[in-house]
C-alpha cells in the first residue's frame, strides 16, 4: 500500500535528519520528502471526498485516526457546507506549526493548515495544552482572538483555587460559535488514560471532565457538526484502545443528541 511505503520513507527521513544531516545534500531524501508531502495531500483529498459525499447525504460524520493530520480534508468539506464554524480542540499540543521536520501536513501542523486554508473557521478554542513552541505562542498572540487557548496549567490553578469545573467549562463554551466541531487528540487526557499515544505529556484532564465539557456545549444550544478522535495507541492489554472505544461511543451519542431535533 502507498501508506506503508511512505511510512518507511518517513522513518528513513526522520532517522537521517536526526543525525544533523542536511536534506538538500541528499537527492534521495529530498525526493522522499516531496513524496511524503504529496502523500499527505492525497490523504487530505481522499478524506474530503469521503466526507463531502456523506455530508451531502445528510449523514453525521466522525473520523477515527490515525494521527492528528487526518481530519484536514474533513474541515474542507465542512467549510463548503457551513458559512462559519468553530473547532473545540482537546490536545496536549497546539498543532500550530507551519511545518514539522519538513512535513507540510504533519500532525503538528493540522490547526495551522486549517486556519490558514479555511476562513470559515471563526474560532479555534484549545483546551488542556501543555506543550508548545515559541512559533505557536506567537501565532496565538497574533491571531486577534481567532485562537483562544486554555492552557492546562491555568485550568489546574483555577480548580486548585476553588473554581468548579462547571464554571470553567461554561467559560470555555462561551468562546465557541454556534456550530462546533470537536477535534479530540487523546493525548490531551492525563497520560494514565493514554500511556501508549505517540506524544504523551504529563498533566491533562480525566475523560469524564472532557465529556462533561462536550455536554455543556450541547446544553448551551450549540450544534455539534462533527468530530475526530485521533492518536489512540494500542499498547499492552489494549488498554488505550479500550479507553478510546469508550470515548468514541460517548462522542457518537453526543453527536446524535445534538442533531436529533436539528
Amino acid at each position: 500500500m502507498k501508506s506503508d511505503y511512505l511510512r518507511k520513507e518517513a522513518e528513513l527521513y526522520i532517522d537521517y535528519i536526526s543525525k544533523g544531516a542536511n536534506v538538500d545534500d541528499n537527492k534521495f531524501m529530498t525526493k522522499s520528502l516531496k513524496e511524503i508531502n504529496e502523500g499527505g495531500k492525497m490523504l487530505n483529498n481522499w478524506v474530503y471526498e469521503q466526507t463531502i459525499q456523506l455530508l451531502d447525504n445528510d449523514k453525521l460524520v466522525g473520523i477515527v485516526g490515525g494521527d492528528h493530520s487526518t481530519p484536514l480534508g474533513f474541515y474542507k468539506a465542512l467549510a463548503e457546507k457551513y458559512k462559519s464554524f468553530g473547532i473545540l480542540q482537546i490536545d496536549a499540543h497546539c498543532d500550530l506549526r507551519k511545518s514539522y521536520e519538513g512535513f507540510k501536513y504533519s500532525h503538528a501542523s493540522v490547526m495551522y493548515n486549517a486556519l490558514e486554508t479555511f476562513p470559515q473557521i471563526d474560532r479555534l478554542v484549545q483546551v488542556a495544552v501543555r506543550d508548545y513552541c515559541e512559533e505557536e505562542w506567537n501565532y496565538i498572540c497574533n491571531s486577534d482572538y481567532r485562537v483562544i487557548t486554555f492552557f492546562d496549567e491555568q485550568l489546574k490553578h483555577r480548580q486548585f483555587e476553588g473554581e468548579s469545573w462547571s464554571r470553567i467549562a461554561d467559560s470555555i463554551v462561551e468562546k465557541l460559535p454556534l456550530n462546533v466541531y470537536i477535534s479530540f487528540d487523546i493525548d490531551g487526557l492525563d497520560r494514565k488514560l493514554c500511556p501508549n499515544t505517540g506524544t504523551p505529556v504529563v498533566g491533562g484532564p480525566d475523560a469524564e471532565q472532557v465529556i462533561y465539557l462536550f455536554r455543556k456545549v450541547i446544553e448551551s444550544g450549540r450544534k455539534l457538526i462533527g468530530f475526530d478522535l485521533v492518536e489512540v495507541g494500542i499498547g499492552e492489554h489494549n488498554y488505550d484502545s479500550n479507553v478510546g472505544a469508550r470515548i468514541l461511543w460517548r462522542m457518537c451519542n453526543l453527536l446524535i443528541k445534538s442533531n436529533v431535533n436539528a
